[in-house]
């Protein structure tokens, strides 16, 4: 019989793939659950977290996606009204970007980071939620990040005992009736009366070197011109200065840093984006001079912004700003390194749903299969251990943050019991986490995107569930905002050599102890303890015996040899909690594939490789419930 010729709409036709449920797919979020959360409360919250991870990949989802990259923001009239005249009010956002943002603010994604009854653990499970969202959440999780950053700051704020300084009497009760509103919004579920947060620092002398600020805030005296949308009095300082990169744009409230004298000391202040003069709404002193043209996050109105008699209120002791917005940029780092795992996290789940249905002609059934090619699962298992590590990571510095908020309640076992070696813990990990997995994001996407062959390439914007090209393009900014590489690897060093350096590496190294005697089979995986332990005596000697100088000089070596002693660690320590067969062989393989353990293994007979290739990047298929949607859908 003669071959059939392949017609537009005869022939074949590729399966379309299934997005899973990636809370019932992706283990390594439930090891973190597992790891970082009691027993019966990782339990109660896991039927939360189902329902959650099914909500964010509804068609409703992926179709606002799809609007938010068609309609990019942009600036009404240029900024200018038909009879030019300025309208600084001009920003207009996408239908898919507002109703994204209302999903994420009903979600409560930020809120959830509060909830008193989880104490320590709210963090832990936030962590969970926004790995879930972030990989269809079209980067609303931008303005959410500084959003939680803003609460953290002003709740400190608020919680200082005496009078605020720098105000007089008759403004104290303003400032903190302002301060209370602002709260109100930034921590609320209704997307009509919720705020998201700005962090305007960026400026053009300076970049990340924020002493380069243009900006300059005087004390002006009460402003009876206007109010705030609550109402209240608008605050007693004026600001002027230009905004270079300002992301969240479309925010309710913004911190940023300005100038007050000549001392170069910079301040740190808060202010409503917009005011009613008159019972007319309009911008607080903000004009946008134009939207940034970006490689990806194009769904978010980044801007450049003159800011020119804007009323702000001062946030902490004047010339002490730098101290407030560290506060703002701890929490911004672990969103994104959050974002990093689970934009990963997403990668995989499209990859494996591609997999699982792609067939060669050339092979005979079952074989035929792509998730059936040694070489493809060799690959991929590889993005699946780097994934893993850095899920552990993520929520790890979540649990810490979490036991930095709540001191005195229960924190998980892996997790110090001494609230000063917590904090110590907080300022190292999280230069090293954002850091870290945010460079993972990059490579192990594009190899996702590469393993899909030319349809990963692709802008599939008929399944918008699909494109990885879209992912890939937005998860690049994650190692540049929030600080690049650099910035970061010079941060983690001013940690370790700065006056507090001995006592945070004195904390590494009890912890590390610590971690490594946790669960029920410590006499497992005994080389790799031996490895881990050797690699940071090895660490902490170099950074204690160069000078200051020259350790920067290799500070991202040194910020990478960190973050891989303590992934190594986390996965020896989730392994040997319960011998879980998957968990111990990423660990082995973790600490066999990184240089800096020494532990050279000669490769083992290769049909067993590919076995453990596919148990590690297909793990959950395992899951009862999975098994039931895969055999279902396919």
């Amino acid at each position: 019989m003669p071959p059939t010729a392949a017609t537009s709409t005869t022939g074949f036709f590729q399966v379309q793939p299934i997005i899973l449920n990636q809370w019932d797919e992706d283990t390594g979020l439930a090891r973190a659950a597992g790891l970082f959360l009691p027993p019966s409360l990782a339990a109660s919250l896991a039927p939360k977290l189902r329902s959650f991870a099914a909500d964010v990949i509804t068609p409703d989802i992926t179709a606002w996606i799809t609007n938010a990259e068609h309609d990019l923001p942009y600036i009404a009239g240029s900024g200018f009204t038909a009879f030019g005249s300025p309208q600084p009010n001009s920003l207009v956002t996408s239908d898919g970007w507002k109703k994204l943002q209302d999903f994420g603010l009903r979600a409560g994604i930020v809120p959830t980071g509060y909830e008193h009854e989880l104490a320590a653990y709210s963090r832990v499970y936030q962590a969970l939620r926004l790995y879930l969202w972030c990989g269809n959440a079209a980067l609303v999780t931008c303005p959410s990040a500084m959003q939680d950053g803003a609460i953290a700051v002003l709740l400190r704020e608020m919680l200082k005992d005496g009078p605020a300084p720098g105000y007089p009497a008759e403004l104290q009760d303003v400032r903190r009736k302002v301060f209370d509103n602002a709260l109100a919004r930034l921590m609320s579920r209704d997307p009509a009366y919720a705020w998201t947060s700005g962090q305007w620092m960026t400026e053009r002398a300076g970049g990340s070197d924020v002493a380069g600020t243009e900006t300059v805030a005087i004390r002006a005296g009460p402003d009876t011109s206007a109010t705030d949308i609550d109402g209240n009095q608008l605050g007693p300082w004026k600001v002027d200065g230009f905004k270079w990169f300002s992301s969240a744009t479309d925010c309710g409230c913004v911190l940023f840093l300005a100038k007050t004298d000549d001392s170069g000391r910079l301040s740190c202040f808060f202010a409503p984006t917009r005011k009613y003069v008159n019972g007319r709404e309009e911008m607080n002193g903000i004009r946008i001079q134009r939207l940034k043209n970006k490689l990806g996050t194009k769904t978010v109105p980044t801007a450049e912004l003159e800011l020119k008699g804007m009323r702000a209120w001062l946030v902490g002791e004047e010339g002490r700003g730098v101290a407030q917005i560290s506060t703002v940029l701890n929490i911004t780092r672990l969103h994104n390194a959050i974002d990093s795992a689970g934009q990963l996290g997403r990668c995989l789940a499209i990859v494996r749903s591609f997999a699982r249905v792609r067939t060669f002609p050339s092979k005979k059934a079952p074989e035929n299969l792509l998730r059936e090619v040694p070489l493809f699962a060799k690959s991929l298992s590889g993005v699946a251990v780097m994934l893993r590590a850095d899920t552990l990571l993520t929520h790890f510095v979540a649990a810490i943050v979490g036991a930095d908020d709540h001191p005195t309640s229960p924190h998980a076992p892996i997790i110090p019991r001494d609230p000063g070696a917590v904090s110590a813990l907080v300022r190292i990990t999280t230069p090293i986490a954002k850091a870290y997995t945010a460079k993972h994001a990059v490579w192990g996407g594009q190899e996702c995107m590469e393993s899909l062959g030319g349809v990963g390439y692709m802008e599939n914007t008929e399944n918008q569930e699909m494109n990885l090209a879209r992912i890939f393009r937005d998860i690049n900014v994650l190692p540049i905002w929030e600080g690049t590489t650099d910035v970061l690897s010079t941060d983690t060093v001013k940690v370790l050599r700065g006056k507090s350096g001995k006592a945070v590496t004195e904390t590494l190294t009890e912890w590390i102890e610590h971690a490594l005697s946790l669960g029920t089979a410590i006499n497992a995986l005994t080389e790799e303890k031996a490895a881990i332990r050797s690699a940071w005596a090895r660490t902490r000697d170099t950074v204690g015996r160069v000078s200051f100088d020259e350790a920067v000089s290799r500070g991202r070596h040194i910020l990478w040899q960190l973050g891989d002693i303590i992934c190594a660690t986390l996965l020896v320590a989730d392994a040997q909690r319960d011998s879980d067969p998957v968990a111990t062989e990423i660990a082995r393989r973790f600490v066999g594939k990184h240089h800096i353990f020494r532990l050279h293994r000669e490769p083992g007979d290769w049909r067993e490789e590919t076995a453990w290739d596919k148990k590690i990047l297909f793990a959950g298929d395992t899951n009862p419930l999975l098994e039931i949607k895969v055999n279902a859908k396919l």
